[in-house]
């Protein structure tokens, strides 16, 4: 993967519900023996690519746009987990405990 802004940027939304399928798949089976805030914090970690120690909610209402049909996820299901995990309103999204609580597709 050239780092989630590329993807990002993708146009094909089939190719990219494709991309984020074969990730969780593979992601799926390296922590199939592992506790769900672990399996988090690993998802996070890889998508945070920059190592910024965030993502901007507009990436991660592109990956959940992605997947949205997938997971049966309606428009106000996916802006009510935007608003969920950005605890504190900065269009940021980090990794804490309270993130991992938050979030269940």
């Amino acid at each position: 993967m050239d780092g989630l802004d590329s993807v990002l940027r993708e146009d094909d939304t089939a190719s990219i519900a494709s991309l984020f399928h074969e990730f969780f798949t593979q992601l799926a089976n390296i922590l199939k023996d592992k506790d769900q805030e672990t399996c988090y914090k690993e998802m996070f970690r890889i998508l945070d690519d920059t190592r910024k120690g965030f993502l901007t909610c507009e990436d991660v209402r592109t990956i959940l746009r992605s997947i949205q049909t997938q997971v049966q996820m309606s428009d106000q299901e996916l802006d009510d987990v935007l608003d969920d995990i950005d605890k504190n309103k900065d269009g940021k999204v980090d990794f804490s405990g309270e993130t991992t609580n938050s979030i269940d597709i």
